[in-house]
């Protein structure tokens, strides 16, 4: 009777510490599975209002200073603090980091940066001001070239005529596509969706791979030469977020112009580490 009670004891104990073991297992592979949340904003550039830029559509531009848009910008800032990223990417250089740790400084002691219309102060630095952040990163790589006009002569050269059609066609869509939103005075929340949304990347991709990449005859490489730059420095600022992303970081958020944010997609999609988050999904 002594022996039954001892066999089943020992058995008791072997069933528990394998059963112990087995929790201790799996909570090791879930620790493993942790992917580090990428969440991506990208936006037109705020600063344009009223005013052209250097980009290749031209499009208006909504006031970001205005009550709607503030009212906006508060509730996508709170859903974004709700979100809780640990480090804040944003568009600028590597060499503007000290200025860009001053700015942060005066925007969070000072009334400085409320009548600014860039979005890294409107966005980022709202957000970073109130998760108490030190520092927004810039991890903008600008050493590249856009040889835009050399690209458009090559194509006329070689007598591309439905290539510039369909080229010019894409950027006129674009450009009314946005103007519409602007002008309806859709709110900023549509307006981010819109720039965000899966196809409108897909569009903005195509227009290097699918158009400029053809662009000339067989001798010319601008077409080439001009997608392969922009990839580049898109490449060159994914380089920079990861070196900036430390293991303890669970959540992070990139915080640039659309066109950049549809690269860095498919950049971030062969990470098996890294899982990219839509501002839809933290919105709704």
């Amino acid at each position: 009777m002594k022996n039954l009670l001892l066999i089943i004891g020992l058995a008791l104990v072997s069933c528990n510490t394998k059963q112990g073991n087995i929790t201790l297992d799996d909570e090791k592979k879930e620790l493993n599975t942790i992917k580090t949340e990428v969440l991506l904003v990208g936006t037109s550039h705020w600063n344009n209002y009223k005013k052209a830029d250097f980009d290749v559509a031209q499009t208006n531009e909504i006031d970001i200073l205005s009550a709607t848009y503030q009212k906006d910008l508060n509730d996508i800032a709170d859903k974004i603090v709700a979100f809780k990223p640990d480090k804040i990417f944003v568009e600028r250089t590597l060499n503007y980091q000290p200025k860009l740790d001053s700015l942060l400084n005066l925007y969070k002691t000072t009334e400085w940066g409320n009548d600014k219309r860039n979005e890294i102060y409107q966005l980022g630095f709202r957000v970073a001001k109130t998760l108490k952040h030190d520092r927004v990163y810039g991890i903008d790589f600008r050493n590249t070239e856009f040889p835009y006009d050399s690209l458009m002569k090559a194509m006329e050269t070689a007598k591309q005529t439905t290539l510039i059609s369909s080229f010019n066609a894409d950027i006129k869509q674009f450009e009314t596509n946005y103007n519409t939103l602007v002008s309806e005075q859709r709110s900023l929340k549509d307006i981010l969706y819109f720039l965000n949304d899966d196809k409108q990347r897909q569009l903005d991709l195509s227009w290097y791979l699918e158009g400029a990449n053809k662009g000339g005859d067989l001798n010319s490489t601008v077409g080439s030469f001009l997608a392969s730059e922009w990839i580049k420095r898109n490449i060159y600022s994914y380089g920079l977020i990861q070196k900036y992303t430390q293991s303890k970081d669970k959540r992070i958020m990139i915080l640039m112009g659309a066109s950049h944010i549809a690269v860095l997609k498919q950049l971030i999609s062969v990470n098996t580490e890294w899982k990219t988050v839509e501002l839809k999904d933290i919105m709704e």
